[in-house]
């Protein structure tokens, strides 16, 4: 019995000398409930709507070996204040509750997979389209070609 008790307070002791961190977990509340659309809209440039299009159509969940892996909307969420803003990473996870690193992997994986969407979105104009029109409005301004 006598040996149980110096264990414990020899734990007790070590522990005081050296206290262990306690795992933090973050608040990671979903902004997107706690701000009205046009505070959402001025700190990502884009409407509640179009966020969850964004998340549905990009699909960032990502694989972890950790137990609390970033969920897609904080990690779009994140990836648009940054780019929306230019701020520092250091800002940007501050203000998610995330870290920086996790900043640089969300804006890395968003800007990823919308350019694997580029041509969804985005489209040019047809050059011999455009230089025909431009001729014809030469000719109705001038007469020649």
């Amino acid at each position: 019995m006598a040996d149980i008790e110096r264990r414990l307070r020899r734990a007790r002791y070590i522990n005081e000398l050296f206290p262990m961190d306690r795992r933090v977990f973050r608040d990671r509340t979903n902004p997107l409930e706690t701000l009205s659309p046009m505070e959402i809209r001025e700190r990502y440039r884009f409407f509640p709507e179009t966020i969850l299009f964004l998340v549905n159509m990009l699909n960032l969940e990502r694989a972890t070996e950790r137990s609390c892996p970033l969920p897609p909307l904080i990690s779009t969420l994140a990836a648009l204040h940054f780019l929306a803003t230019g701020t520092h990473h250091i800002v940007t996870a501050g203000l998610h509750g995330i870290s920086r690193s996790s900043v640089s992997r969300a804006v890395k994986q968003f800007s990823d997979s919308v350019c694997l969407h580029l041509n969804d979105f985005v489209f040019f104009p047809n050059i011999e389209h455009v230089q025909r029109t431009v001729q014809k409005q030469f000719y109705n301004i001038a007469g020649v070609y």
